[in-house]
């Protein structure tokens, strides 16, 4: 395969394909910029002849910057938070403040598709994890990956690098802390609690009412208690229940005592 700058027509380079994989190396002295495009050409030898097939006539390196991924990744936990630090290469370093980064945190022994993930981490080389976002007292993986996260409205298109993720960084290990006291309720858990209270405020309440509005509930409610009248008939027959009035017995009038209680 043969690569040919359309901006200096002299300017070739050449790769074989080994393992289906085609590498081209530019010297240090051709370093690519955003305008540069190039003209791809896929050569084979069949029966002693070549054969040549245009593969790309525009081929633009802005649009396929992968990048290698971030370097010395390192974390400091605190009883609040885990401060996340890496570094990137020297040649990046002017184009920090277009770099984006995708964070990626698990439980050491959960697989990395279990992994929680942190994105559009723009122009900044660290990052925060508070300590309510990890589990008490358990060890942590952390890797990282970049791309080119450059803004439309911040350049020209012509002038804007874009491509795929890196491939992740060396993971890092940290152990989250032990929380002391009662642990706050996550956000479902007090929603939950909420919606619980709620109904069972409203269900007391239609019980109430439904109670006090209601002579029929009342009827099924009262209907086992017993009668006192047949224990008390003389009160009955004279007074029709009311003890406040005295009984005459004997031709004598009984008057119950202040506080007495009748069985």
């Amino acid at each position: 395969m043969r690569m040919g700058s359309n901006h200096a027509p002299g300017s070739k380079h050449r790769c074989v394909f080994q393992a289906s994989v085609c590498t081209v190396e530019l010297p240090p002295e051709e370093v690519l910029v955003p305008s540069d495009n190039f003209t791809i050409t896929f050569h084979r030898h069949v029966s002693g002849k070549e054969q040549v097939s245009l593969v790309d006539p525009q081929y633009l390196p802005r649009r396929h910057v992968k990048l290698d991924p971030p370097s010395d990744l390192l974390s400091n936990m605190s009883s609040d938070h885990c401060v996340l630090t890496w570094s990137i290469s020297p040649a990046l370093e002017p184009l920090a403040s277009l770099l984006s980064y995708e964070l990626a945190f698990k439980r050491q022994e959960e697989t990395w598709e279990r992994a929680r993930h942190k994105d559009h981490i723009v122009g900044v080389t660290w990052l925060k994890l508070e300590a309510t976002e990890l589990g008490p007292g358990s060890t942590y993986e952390a890797r990282l990956r970049v791309q080119m996260d450059t803004p439309e409205d911040v350049v020209a298109e012509e002038e804007r690098y874009e491509g795929p993720w890196s491939d992740w960084s060396q993971p890092t290990r940290f152990h989250s802390p032990q929380r002391q006291g009662l642990l706050v309720p996550a956000l479902g858990q007090r929603d939950s609690t909420l919606a619980f209270v709620s109904i069972f405020l409203v269900l007391t309440s239609l019980t109430y009412l439904l109670f006090k509005l209601s002579p029929r509930m009342k009827t099924a409610l009262y209907q086992d208690v017993p009668s006192p009248g047949p224990f008390f008939q003389s009160l009955y027959s004279v007074h029709n229940g009311d003890f406040q009035q005295p009984l005459e017995v004997n031709g004598q009038f009984n008057v119950p005592a202040q506080g007495a209680v009748c069985t």
